[in-house]
């Protein structure tokens, strides 16, 4: 079956009677209309049995169309929107977008200029490739601040917030939160963190650990509850298989569990794998055969254990100690951090 593409539109040439605002705009409008279309076509494809991989958006010829246009063009506030249109398109037409064009793109193209409205996080694309983390910070900063398009300011204000919280900013995200608060109040990304606070403060240092009851993995037979453990440091898990972070952490996980388990540490895995039996062919290979606990968690994040732990993303690592309290999560918990964590409670190894 054969899908069908509106037709590349010409854009106005150089010396058109449309202003440079209005010819910017026109090269941002032709990109969303195709886009649209694209969509469309893959949605369709997709109703149709096709695979995802043998689909051809056919972005090519206005990829080349928008480039050669941008050869000719010298209206600075036209080639802004050229250039965004052709960082957008890129990867989505299957070429490769080199941290040199991000670079240029970058020098060019100002954080206030309304070709970023095509897709707000090109932003952060293009400040993710500048070599000089203060300037692409401010770069960051003056589109948060200064860009005349709402939609613009609000997700690069979440993204503040997100990094802000993840990184212990709290300077940082308590200002983004207020921005949002007072400008984007509605949308779903000021909810979404608010319920990040919510989620966060069910597994805040200090509190207790909620209680959980989980059927063993290994015999299930049997099952874990928080009275298990009492008296023992327990590094709860939450992690799968399909978890390239997670898989990422088990050098360290299997490190630490080696060094401190004589010291009393006990660790349960919880898995969030679409079925049980996922689990044992991963643990099946020597390198990391996970000899610890394991349960698995019904329903994933839609989970009641998700809900009273706060899991929305993994691995999610938490650390309770003997009196049932939350002694540490996340970053804490991740990477090198993990050792020092675990020798700061349970002694160096």
């Amino acid at each position: 079956m054969l899908l069908f593409l509106p037709p590349v539109q010409a854009v106005p040439a150089e010396g058109a009677p449309a202003s440079a605002a209005a010819d910017a705009k026109a090269v941002l409008d032709e990109v969303s209309t195709r886009m649209k279309a694209v969509q469309e076509a893959y949605t369709l494809h997709i109703s149709f049995g096709k695979s995802r991989g043998s689909f051809d958006p056919h972005l090519g010829p206005l990829l080349d169309s928008l480039g050669t246009r941008l050869q000719s063009e010298k209206r600075p506030e036209v080639r802004q929107s050229l250039l965004v249109a052709r960082l957008y398109l890129m990867p989505r037409a299957g070429v490769k977008v080199t941290q040199e064009l991000r670079q240029e793109i970058a020098q060019e193209v100002p954080p206030t200029s309304r070709a970023w409205s095509l897709e707000p996080h090109l932003l952060l694309n293009v400040a993710g490739a500048m070599t000089d983390a203060l300037a692409a910070e401010a770069f960051l900063a003056a589109a948060r601040e200064q860009h005349p398009d709402p939609a613009v300011r609000g997700p690069l204000f979440y993204r503040q917030f997100e990094e802000g919280f993840y990184l212990r900013h709290e300077a940082s995200w308590k200002s983004a939160l207020a921005k949002l608060d007072q400008e984007f109040s509605k949308e779903p990304y000021t909810l979404e963190a608010h319920r990040t606070l919510d989620l966060a403060a069910k597994t805040a240092v200090g509190a207790p650990a909620p209680g959980f009851s989980v059927s063993n993995l290994d015999d299930p037979k049997t099952t874990f509850t928080n009275a298990d453990f009492k008296g023992k440091y327990l590094l709860l898990d939450f992690w799968a298989t399909w978890c390239g972070p997670c898989r990422s952490e088990m050098p360290n996980l299997h490190a630490v569990y080696t060094k401190f388990k004589e010291k009393g540490l006990q660790v349960l895995s919880l898995s969030f794998d679409q079925k049980a039996e996922d689990v044992a062919p991963y643990r099946a290979d020597a390198a990391h055969p996970m000899p610890w606990h394991h349960a698995y968690v019904e329903g994933g994040f839609r989970s009641p254990l998700a809900e009273a732990y706060g899991v929305k993303g993994i691995p999610k690592p938490i650390l309770v100690g003997p009196d049932g309290r939350i002694l540490a999560t996340e970053r804490d918990l991740r990477g090198e951090s993990l050792e020092r964590t675990l020798a700061k409670y349970l002694g160096k190894p």
